[in-house]
């Protein structure tokens, strides 16, 4: 595995949506942050050298199909445009383009299938080991950078998730999303309703995160602590808040990735 030629090659097909959307270098920024947290979370899994650089690799590539999404419908909502891992496996597998970046196809099903799994809500039980491990690795370099962006979205004011936020210091949490929340899982896409919805949803990554570096990580960068510090108006809404801060706050995994 070639990492200048990996890198070289990324760059050059990014430069070709130059001038598309504001989102690309956003998005190329992403990638390149995604594939460093990649390579912290493998080696705290005391893999090889060969499989870390391989766990780089695919957070470099996991977001490749972000960058047609943009062209085409220039936002980063999936269910108002298209599913860009499926895109991006599509564009690497089935128009052949993971040999522009990587020669051997010897790991291909390992790479499919952590760029396919890498924004489901769930991954697929009949992947692999190594197939779930990489995954679940780039699932979490993901989340954790997520945080950074929405706390970069929300200190902007930009509506990222393209709902109603109209008296959003007063708006009310659904009841199928804190159901979810209360059950320490990733909320559906489709119970969300108003943007705090979307908030608590965000919030709710930190459950799905795998690994304990994943989790260190997130409290050492500081920007989940940032969002977990939003507070509502509206009285309801913000005792439910409070009960999810208590939920992910009193973790004992929190505590040990502070120690």
């Amino acid at each position: 595995m070639n990492k200048q030629l990996i890198l070289t090659r990324f760059r050059e097909y990014v430069e070709t949506f130059s001038g598309v959307d504001q989102g690309v270098p956003l998005k190329y920024l992403h990638s390149l942050r995604v594939s460093g947290l990649c390579r912290q979370i493998a080696r705290s899994l005391s893999l090889s050298g060969q499989d870390v650089e391989r766990a780089w690799a695919i957070g470099l590539l996991h977001d490749i199909g972000r960058f047609e999404q943009l062209r085409r419908y220039h936002t980063f909502i999936d269910y108002q445009s298209m599913d860009h891992a499926q895109y991006g496996v599509h564009y690497l597998f089935e128009e052949g383009h993971i040999r522009d970046f990587i020669a051997s196809d010897e790991e291909d099903e390992v790479i499919r299938a952590a760029v396919r799994e890498h924004n489901v809500y769930r991954i697929r039980p009949d992947l692999t080991g190594r197939q779930a491990l990489y995954a679940r690795i780039v699932r979490d370099a993901d989340k954790i950078d997520i945080f950074r962006v929405y706390v970069m979205y929300l200190e902007n004011h930009l509506n990222v998730w393209n709902v109603d936020w109209a008296d959003l210091p007063h708006q009310s949490i659904s009841d199928a999303v804190m159901a979810q929340a209360r059950a320490r899982q990733l909320v559906r896409t489709r119970d969300k309703k108003t943007f705090i919805d979307y908030y608590v949803g965000m919030l709710c990554f930190y459950f799905d995160l795998s690994f304990a570096k994943s989790r260190e990580i997130t409290w050492q960068q500081g920007n989940y602590r940032k969002l977990l510090g939003f507070h509502s108006l509206n009285p309801d809404t913000e005792g439910k808040l409070e009960e999810i801060r208590k939920m992910v706050l009193a973790s004992p995994i929190q505590k040990a990735g502070e120690e």
